[in-house]
């Protein structure tokens, strides 16, 4: 009886739980939980992104929820649902790479290589979109930002 009870609550535990929208896994694919990107050279080094923290824990500005499509822009559904999410140098050219065109329209490359191995940063694609845009916005809402070195692997 004992076995049976536990498991009916844990059940309803877990339904309760997915049906508030705190938990929703599904929201994130396999192996992508925590990500590594390293497109760009630099000297701050790779960034380590919280894929899962990003979609399940973080908050837009105005307290919404952070959807696939705010951040994979080809997206057509809101959730990402079944669609391919395709990586950001299938449309970007790297650094150092002639810029793409895609459907009649340049494609920006993902950084300009100003030389030396330096990377101009005001032309870093993830910058213009994480930091320039919802860093700085929820660091305007007053909410903490952390430091460059909380991502960046130095």
């Amino acid at each position: 009886m004992r076995t049976s009870f536990g498991r009916a609550a844990l059940l309803l535990a877990a339904g309760v739980i997915l049906a508030s929208g705190l938990v929703l896994a599904a929201d994130i694919p396999a192996g992508k939980a925590t990500l590594t990107l390293d497109l760009i050279a630099g000297k701050k080094g790779a960034v380590k992104f919280e894929h899962t923290k990003h979609a399940l824990e973080y908050k837009k500005t105005g307290g919404a929820k952070i959807t696939c499509k705010d951040c994979h822009h080809t997206l057509k559904a809101d959730d990402g649902g079944s669609e391919k999410i395709a990586p950001c140098t299938e449309c970007h050219a790297k650094v150092g790479e002639a810029a793409k065109t895609i459907d009649g329209k340049a494609a920006p490359v993902l950084g300009v290589d100003k030389g030396g191995g330096v990377i101009d940063q005001k032309s870093i694609l993830m910058h213009k979109n994480c930091v320039d845009g919802c860093h700085k916005e929820m660091k305007a809402e007053g909410k903490k930002i952390t430091a460059c070195k909380t991502c960046h692997q130095e």
